[in-house]
């Protein structure tokens, strides 16, 4: 069997059928994950279940941490926007972050994964990929044209999104405070945009 190489750099898709083999990876890691947790899963079974051969599949993900961080990053480009926004940027910007915080931590397995993921990546420094949440935070703010205060601002609330998460897959504090700590959190975060509305 192929081996991962931890140093490689993760190739990216580039064709319709390449980009179709790492959606049906990633959706079989996504219920895999959910299932199992992130110790359990195996990249053989991963391949298999995706019609894969295991070459290809470390080709793109060279350890089930770069798995489940692509996973997570495929979710953040996907958010939920409220359902009806209200026209206020800071109750809009709040709800896409709750509402972020409360589909994440709804699978709790799949959640550590990918979160623990995430972070070993980071800390071997192989982790380049910026989630760019802070696009969506602007967007439905309705910040088309954000000044630098915003971008700042949505940036430190999309960091603070992650240390929410952080805190609640390991169990530092439950689903249901998370998601009042996130709300906290952009309360004090973006009441600057309150200001400049008034």
């Amino acid at each position: 069997m192929p081996s991962a190489s931890r140093g490689r750099e993760p190739a990216s898709p580039s064709t319709p059928a390449q980009k179709a083999r790492c959606d049906r990876i990633l959706s079989v890691a996504a219920k895999l994950g959910a299932r199992q947790g992130l110790e359990a899963v195996r990249m053989q079974e991963v391949a298999d279940r995706s019609e894969v051969s295991t070459a290809t599949l470390y080709r793109y993900y060279p350890t089930k941490h770069h798995l489940f961080a692509a996973l997570l990053f495929r979710y953040s480009q996907h958010p939920s926007l409220p359902a009806k926004p209200s026209g206020c940027p800071i109750t809009d910007a709040t709800e896409l972050m709750v509402q972020m915080v409360r589909s994440t931590l709804a699978v709790p397995l799949l959640a550590k994964a990918m979160i623990v993921s995430v972070n070993v990546l980071r800390a071997e420094s192989e982790f380049a990929r910026d989630f760019q949440v802070r696009r969506s935070i602007l967007a439905v703010a309705g910040k088309s044209a954000p000044t630098a205060e915003d971008a700042q601002l949505a940036l430190l609330v999309e960091q603070m999104a992650f240390g929410v998460l952080c805190w609640a897959v390991m169990g530092e504090t439950t689903p249901d405070q998370a998601e009042r700590n996130m709300r906290k959190a952009c309360a004090l975060l973006l009441a600057p945009w309150r200001d400049a509305a008034e």
